[in-house]
């Protein structure tokens, strides 16, 4: 099941974010206060420590799951087999960024949609994507600006961008900025055999 980016959850993850690290304070002030113990032979009762510490790590590590999962959805989760490779739709149509995302999702991959540019960058820069359909044009920030801050970054400047435009050709200095261009609408077989060769290098591309 896709994921799509909300950037109302923040506040909720930022509180999260400060739960986690309150938690993790007091658990590295418990564990040094165990040592302090061991060290003195004053070990009023270790076990009792021991199992309160681990129930302190299962929660943080619950947090730090919730808040993983507010940003990227339950990707990541390959229970035992390989993990997939993982595509970021960006796109402000609704229809078009799901119709996407589903058929990526049957055909092999992950997929995770944003709404804008913008929010497909903050995407980029936390999942690492192995490609990016990327519209073109979109508000807050279209699909050139926010790509060209992907380029420019040092997290995500090495991520395959296709350019998903109605345009029938870019302008040559904008193509640069692009892996591929895939035109608008595009047919299931070019999508995914245009993901395959970027997301899946070495591997034939769909019939």
């Amino acid at each position: 099941m896709s994921h799509t980016f909300d950037s109302a959850r923040f506040g909720q993850l930022a509180t999260d974010a400060q739960r986690l690290a309150a938690g993790a304070r007091e658990h590295e002030d418990r564990v040094s206060s165990l040592v302090g113990d061991v060290e003195s032979d004053r070990v009023p009762d270790i076990l009792t420590i021991l199992e309160g510490l681990c129930v302190g790590a299962r929660e943080q590590r619950r947090i730090a799951d919730s808040i993983r999962a507010g940003l990227t959805g339950d990707i990541g989760a390959s229970n035992g087999h390989a993990p997939r490779p993982l595509v970021l739709v960006v796109d402000d149509s609704a229809d078009s960024r799901d119709m996407a995302a589903m058929l990526l999702e049957t055909s092999g991959f992950d997929a995770i949609t944003a709404g804008n540019g913008l929010e497909g960058l903050i995407v980029a820069h936390y999942t690492r994507p192995a490609v990016v359909i990327m519209d073109v044009a979109m508000p807050v920030l279209d699909g050139v600006q926010a790509t060209r801050l992907m380029k420019a970054s040092h997290v995500t400047h090495d991520i395959n961008v296709i350019a998903y435009t109605a345009k029938m050709n870019l302008e040559a200095a904008l193509e640069s900025l692009f892996v591929d261009v895939l035109q608008k609408p595009a047919s299931p077989e070019t999508m995914i055999g245009l993901v395959q060769r970027f997301a899946l290098p070495g591997e034939p591309e769909a019939a």
